[in-house]
């Protein structure tokens, strides 16, 4: 009983953590899996690799080799401009005349009142007020007219941005994805791949830190170039104004970073799991089926950073607890100081079936 209790308060735990800040990713513990199961943990990733976001072209030469070449035509032509422009100009209505006709009706109407105010000196009517609302219609209706002006000067800067980034990084990211093999062994008679290394203490430690050194490259320039995008997205969404600005803010839809990919949705899942796991073991309601769903949480956990494989994080301590929870599930555990006595009570008062001993 103490034992469902300890583990169901670190799963309770561990859940409302997560649900208190709001930011829980698997991206990272997913993208750091390793072993014979990593490619498959990879899969629920949207651009694992960056390659996406890099704008990297990946070819398959036909002797098998695989080249690499920088192409940023889809992002800029496709995903920027035939896509998110386009559908922000007609999201927004920029350059609207119908919107201007009728910021430009207000602004008339203000016009007068003021006019009348003065004339028959109405002290009531805060003239300096509605001054100010005309002077925003007048910006707004100049605002709108440059708007279709202002979408292809910011796409354009961003563009160049990209562009030079690329151009400056080019040799650096094509030497990045053509060596990521070489981590995997030694050429060996020149055909086949040796993983001796990860096996050797001195020479694993050295593939830890080359690896270790590329994944925290890759960051850096996945999160420069993200700030390319965040920054196209923002200065197009700014020049909304008036009605235009009162609509929800316009996402760019990144192939990288989807709204319902598959690890978003985990990203969901998980704060509700641990937390119901763990309320569900702490008042020992459903034990059995909470204990085993928690266990088959961990060997997930586990499976990303085998302990058989070299040069994995440790993970015994899921070990630990996935023994503990195999216990609770096959010695009932609920039944004991928890809510699971009185199902086991209500089952047993179930009336005999005739024939049944």
């Amino acid at each position: 009983m103490l034992l469902r209790i300890v583990v169901g308060y670190h799963f309770y735990k561990e859940g409302t953590a997560k649900l208190k800040s709001g930011d829980f990713s698997s991206k990272g513990f997913l993208a750091g899996a390793k072993g014979p199961f990593a490619p498959y943990f990879k899969q629920m990733l949207d651009d694992p690799d960056g390659m996406q976001r890099l704008c990297v072209q990946e070819t398959v030469n036909n002797d098998g080799s695989k080249s690499y070449s920088i192409d940023p035509e889809f992002t800029i032509n496709v995903i920027w401009d035939q896509g998110f422009l386009e559908e922000a100009t007609n999201y927004y209505g920029f350059g609207s005349p119908e919107l201007q006709d009728e910021i430009a009706s207000r602004r008339d109407k203000l016009a007068a009142q003021i006019k009348n105010a003065r004339e028959s000196k109405d002290l009531s009517v805060d003239t300096a007020k509605l001054e100010a609302q005309r002077e925003v219609d007048e910006q707004s209706i100049l605002s709108i007219r440059r708007q279709p002006q202002r979408v292809k000067e910011i796409f354009q800067d961003h563009k160049e941005q990209l562009t030079q980034w690329l151009k400056y990084h080019e040799v650096e990211l094509v030497s990045h994805f053509a060596t990521a093999d070489r981590l995997d062994g030694f050429e060996r008679d020149g055909t086949n791949r040796d993983k001796a290394a990860t096996y050797v203490d001195s020479l694993r430690y050295q593939v830890d830190s080359i690896r270790s050194d590329r994944q925290k490259k890759l960051y850096e320039w996945t999160a420069e170039v993200t700030g390319i995008w965040d920054s196209l997205e923002t200065g197009i969404n700014t020049l909304a104004v008036d009605k235009q600005a009162a609509r929800p803010m316009l996402k760019i839809q990144r192939p990288f970073d989807q709204d319902h990919s598959f690890s978003k949705w985990i990203d969901r899942i998980i704060p509700w799991f641990d937390t119901i796991v763990g309320v569900l073991l702490i008042v020992g309601l459903f034990s059995r089926l909470a204990s085993l769903a928690a266990a088959g949480f961990l060997v997930s956990v586990i499976l990303t950073q085998p302990p058989w494989v070299p040069g994995t994080q440790p993970t015994y301590f899921y070990f630990i607890e996935l023994m503990a929870l195999l216990v609770i599930f096959a010695t009932c555990a609920g039944r004991m100081g928890g809510l699971d006595y009185f199902l086991s009570l209500s089952k047993r008062a179930q009336p005999e079936t005739e024939g049944q001993p």
